[in-house]
């Protein structure tokens, strides 16, 4: 029996420490995969807090655009004033188009989600009514709503 102990002991363990490096890539792994997992899920919040700024700019577009038609000048005043509690750095504006068709336009300053360049021009013709047809105000996100008196 000790020449078998003997035996063994003269053969070279080449396995040793696989166990430990196995177990470093694994952490390393898993540390990629949270850090992956991370940054998702501060892309969904930043997403959702975007969707809900455009939410409450609709919101206050279509009670500018309400407010028009019901009652005048004095409680759209109130709202585009109001534009600026509503949305960060919001300001309203409502301008008459060919006939008795009006346009509100609210914009803000734009969340990190939605200041990402577009590679194809948006369809709620924001950046026509926004500047009469020219390059949009850079940082700003907009809605735009038409209605007719």
């Amino acid at each position: 029996m000790s020449v078998r102990c003997g035996h063994f002991r003269g053969v070279p363990r080449i396995g040793r420490g696989a166990a430990l490096l196995e177990v470093a890539l694994a952490m390393a792994l898993m540390s990629m995969c949270g850090i992956g997992l991370l940054g998702a899920q501060l892309g969904l919040v930043r997403h959702a807090v975007a969707s809900a700024v455009r939410a409450r700019a609709a919101f206050a577009a279509d009670a500018i655009a309400e407010a028009t038609l019901e009652a005048g000048v004095a409680p759209r005043d109130q709202w585009k004033a109001r534009t600026a509690l509503v949305v960060p750095e919001g300001r309203a504006t409502v301008s008459t188009t060919a006939g008795e068709a009006s346009l509100v336009v609210l914009t803000w300053a734009a969340l990190r989600d939605e200041a990402a360049p577009r590679s194809l021009p948006s369809a709620d013709g924001c950046e026509e009514a926004q500047s009469g047809g020219a390059e949009p105000a850079q940082g700003r996100a907009c809605v735009a709503l038409a209605f007719v008196q």
